[in-house]
């Protein structure tokens, strides 16, 4: 699978098997949609193999990481950030980036809140 957004209006869910550093508030616009000028992430899922990890930065600053240890088959989770009412911290009008690191096969998929 490569990167892959899906923007619907409101929400984007954005799909990352491999380093991606730069997803703009541009990149997550539907074509309905008036210009978003805010960008929350409410939702992290991942799927991890042994030794990979995965770090989410808002604008270069890191604002969350996770890793597998070597021994481990596969590290597979969800963190839900919508039933608390907060979002993920961070500058929620800075690029998103992406990197995943060491292995092939792990995956993370991000549910962005939209406003504008």
């Amino acid at each position: 699978m490569a990167n892959q957004i899906i923007n619907k209006i409101g929400t984007s869910v954005i799909h990352v098997d491999t380093t991606d550093g730069e997803i703009t508030l541009a990149d997550l616009k539907n074509a309905a949609e008036a210009t978003v000028v805010n960008a929350d992430i409410v939702e992290i899922f991942y799927n991890l193999k042994a030794g990979a990890s995965i770090a989410i930065d808002r604008g270069g600053t890191d604002v969350w990481k996770i890793a597998a240890g070597s021994s481990t088959s596969n590290l597979v989770g969800h963190v839900n950030y919508r039933p608390s009412g907060i979002v993920l911290r961070g500058t929620s009008t800075a690029d998103i980036g992406v990197t995943v690191a060491s292995f092939t096969d792990s995956v993370v998929t991000i549910i962005v809140k939209k406003s504008y």
